[in-house]
C-alpha cells in the first residue's frame, strides 16, 4: 500500500485520494482510512518507509567490499529524494521534520552513511576532510537543488545534479 501511495503521489501529485490509493493497492478504502486517518499520516508513513529501505540498502552495501559504496548509497538517497519530492514538500508544509518524526530511522540511516564514509576515507576515495554531518547536509541540499532545477520528474536531470554533488566529495587532485 505504501509503495502504491508513493508511486501515485510521484505521478499524480498530492491530490490523489485515499480511495484511489486503496483501489490501486487492491484493498478496501476502510483499510487505508483505518491505517492512515489523514493524508498527512500517509505522507509520513511513505517517507519513513523510504528511509527504512535506504537503511536496508546501506546495510547491504556495508556487507560488500566496495570502498566507494558510499557513493552508491548517496546516489540512491538523492534519487529517492527526487522521487519523493512531492511527499517531502507536503511534510515540510505540515511542519514535519523526518528527523523528529522518525528519529530512530533517521539515526540508523546516518549510522549507515557514517560507516560507509569511514570505509571510503580509509580507501582514500573521498575527501579526507568530509564529515558525516556534511554528507547529510549535502544530500538535503541536493533535494533543494533538484527541486530548484525543476528536475524532480526527470531521472536523467536529477541524476546529473546528484552526480555533480557526488563529484565534489571525491579527493581533489593536487
Amino acid at each position: 500500500m505504501l509503495r502504491t501511495a508513493q508511486r501515485l503521489f510521484a505521478a499524480q501529485g498530492l491530490d490523489v485520494s485515499l480511495d484511489e490509493i486503496a483501489r490501486r493497492a487492491g484493498v478496501g478504502p476502510g483499510t487505508v482510512h483505518r491505517h492512515f486517518p489523514t493524508k498527512q499520516a500517509l505522507y509520513l508513513a511513505v517517507a519513513i518507509d523510504q528511509l527504512r529501505h535506504l537503511v536496508a540498502e546501506g546495510e547491504a552495501l556495508t556487507g560488500t567490499d566496495d570502498p566507494a559504496a558510499l557513493f552508491t548509497l548517496l546516489a540512491r538517497m538523492m534519487a529517492s529524494g527526487a522521487e519523493n519530492a512531492t511527499v517531502k514538500s507536503a511534510l515540510t508544509a505540515a511542519e514535519f521534520d523526518l528527523r523528529s518524526a522518525a528519529p530512530d530511522v533517521a539515526a540508523d540511516l546516518t549510522h549507515q552513511v557514517a560507516g560507509l564514509l569511514d570505509r571510503a576515507h580509509s580507501a582514500g576515495v573521498v575527501r579526507h576532510d568530509l564529515t558525516v554531518d556534511e554528507v547529510m547536509a549535502l544530500v538535503a541540499g541536493a533535494f533543494a537543488a533538484i527541486r530548484h532545477a525543476d528536475a524532480e520528474t526527470s531521472r536523467e536531470r536529477s541524476a546529473h545534479i546528484a552526480q555533480l554533488i557526488l563529484d565534489g566529495l571525491r579527493p581533489q587532485p593536487r
